[in-house]
């Protein structure tokens, strides 16, 4: 149903210079973040990121002063206040109580989004989450550092093949357990027989 653009410019035009303030940041706000929204599920851009993806600052990344957060600010100010008017407070009344509402609005966007990040990680591995945790050969491992081979560990949630070298005095064979006791460069593990 569509709708009647004489009875919305009536409704419009009954109200006061207060009610109309309220009312055009409360619609403007509200277009503003479904737009911010559907922009940011659907692949668009991200306001609170500069385009090389890095944050523009703050901490953890996240900004209290940011685009989405000011948008969110806007829409609690524009509806708490078009709602204190409608309830018959004074003008200074509804302002302070829109001014209240979109600072915690703004609040609760910064916390989301801090959550939001908290549970981002990159996924690289780190090598020294191996040391001394188990693992098993995968790819025999000759002895005393006179070549590499492969180690299978369980490395931050996911199973991954590693070289490794030992200095044991005889090969390692696949099958066999190792543990790890050092990382030597380009991320190859030093095992040892268990």
């Amino acid at each position: 149903m569509l709708l009647d653009h004489a009875a919305m410019t009536n409704w419009w035009q009954a109200l006061n210079l207060p009610n109309q303030i309220f009312w055009g940041i409360a619609i403007c706000a509200t277009l503003l973040q479904l737009l911010v929204f559907a922009s940011s599920m659907f692949g668009g851009h991200d306001f609170d990121h500069s385009p090389d993806g890095q944050p523009d600052g703050g901490l953890d990344g996240v900004k209290f002063v940011s685009v989405r957060a000011i948008i969110a600010f806007f829409v609690g100010f524009g509806w708490a206040g078009a709602l204190g008017l409608s309830e018959g407070l004074s003008t200074a009344l509804a302002t302070v109580a829109a001014l209240a509402t979109g600072l915690m609005f703004m609040g609760a966007i910064f916390g989301v989004m801090r959550f939001m990040v908290s549970l981002k990680h990159d996924g690289t591995l780190d090598y020294r989450n191996a040391l001394n945790q188990s693992a098993t050969v995968y790819v025999t491992i000759p002895p005393r550092r006179s070549g590499e081979g492969q180690v299978e560990i369980l490395l931050q949630g996911r199973l991954t093949t590693v070289h490794a070298i030992t200095d044991a005095d005889h090969a390692l064979a696949p099958q066999s357990g190792v543990r790890v006791t050092g990382l030597e460069s380009g991320n190859r593990l030093l095992v040892t027989p268990t």
